[in-house]
């Protein structure tokens, strides 16, 4: 497939040059060769989460950090805002973790709200607030401004944030607002392939993950930010990928930086909001004010989305189709990593007809 095709909400395309750096030769990641590398990435990816925390890579993919989330801030109760399939699963994960769970259940395509968020935490106690940011099953964006600060006024209640597919798509502003674990993926806006998850947590959660006695091992976050703070590593990473990420970050910085990133990934979701405004055939699930910059997704009016999937699908492009049957005729586009202007118009001069 042809580079700037690939529109699915992730993995996205990775740019030709981001994947020849995982042709290098094998080296020992304890090695002196490692260490500049973990020099270089670590203040990029404090940028791209808005924290001076250490910013751990994983080798695992987003879920192991919601797991991660759960096993080192939930002592026994978290709340788990559910507005798609991603929050969805955050809340089975949590279970699975043998957490009791509060489902809080939002319309399809809408976001809790600081005011409902505000009455659901004077009900039951909980150690944590869960939620998806970018919720990519229906394109709608959190209002975690506006949600952090109702968190962080209850005294020991953690707020965990999924932005695996907001964060290297948007600013993300962790320090300042207060997040207390914040993740994300390589393969959706950063632009890589998968395998490799990032996070951060605020002092807090990294003091009340020391004294669980589940966090684990492999997912202890003691242990991740203790590797973060001395540039080392503690077991074998994916070392292709952290070839492939080096690479990415210094195209990002000498692209304009994280600042003009941001603003293309803005500019490419303005520009599919604009175009759906004018299809009759297709209407954006999220309402304006609440919409991902990197994700959109289209409830069809009466085209089959199979249909409209496997007809972009012949002429080389790559959309998605609903993650969720109970969603309806739906159709999801990613608009992110090194997605520019002119790929995306090439696909919307292609979608139209069909819908």
């Amino acid at each position: 497939m042809t580079f700037g095709r690939n529109f699915l909400p992730g993995p996205t395309g990775v740019h030709p040059e981001v994947l020849a750096a995982m042709g290098e030769p094998m080296f020992a990641h304890y090695g002196p060769r490692m260490r500049p590398i973990l020099d270089e990435i670590q203040p990029e990816l404090q940028r791209m989460l808005g924290t001076e925390r250490p910013v751990f890579a994983v080798t695992c993919s987003g879920t192991g950090l919601m797991e991660a989330a759960i096993r080192n801030a939930v002592r026994h109760r978290v709340l788990v805002v559910i507005a798609g399939y991603f929050g969805d699963y955050f809340a089975r994960i949590a279970e699975h973790c043998g957490k009791e769970v509060i489902r809080v259940q939002v319309p399809l395509g809408m976001t809790l709200e600081a005011d409902q968020l505000n009455q659901l935490l004077d009900g039951p106690p909980v150690d944590a607030v869960a939620l998806v940011h970018s919720e990519s099953s229906t394109g709608a964006l959190a209002p975690l401004a506006e949600l952090a600060p109702v968190v962080r006024a209850r005294d020991g209640v953690m707020l965990l944030v999924d932005g695996v597919s907001s964060a290297a798509g948007l600013p993300i502003e962790m320090d300042r607002l207060g997040v207390d674990f914040m993740l994300t993926g390589s393969q959706k806006a950063l632009a890589l392939p998968p395998g490799l998850a990032f996070g951060a947590v605020s002092p807090r959660l990294e003091a009340r993950a020391a004294e669980l006695e589940d966090a684990g091992h492999y997912f202890s976050v003691t242990r991740w930010v203790k590797m973060a703070s001395e540039k080392s590593l503690f077991e074998t990473p994916a070392l292709s990928i952290y070839l492939a990420l080096l690479t990415q970050l210094r195209r990002i910085r000498a692209t304009g930086g994280w600042a003009a990133r941001w603003a293309r990934h803005q500019a490419l979701a303005e520009r599919t909001w604009a175009w759906a405004a004018s299809q009759p055939g297709a209407s954006l699930l999220a309402p304006p004010g609440r919409r991902s910059h990197t994700v959109s997704a289209f409830r069809l009016a009466t085209a089959d989305p199979k249909a409209v999937i496997d007809a972009l699908d012949a002429k080389g492009f790559y959309v998605s189709h609903a993650l969720d049957p109970a969603h309806g005729p739906v159709i999801r586009i990613g608009h992110m990593g090194d997605i520019e202007l002119e790929h995306l118009d090439a696909l919307l001069l292609e979608l139209e007809p069909l819908l």
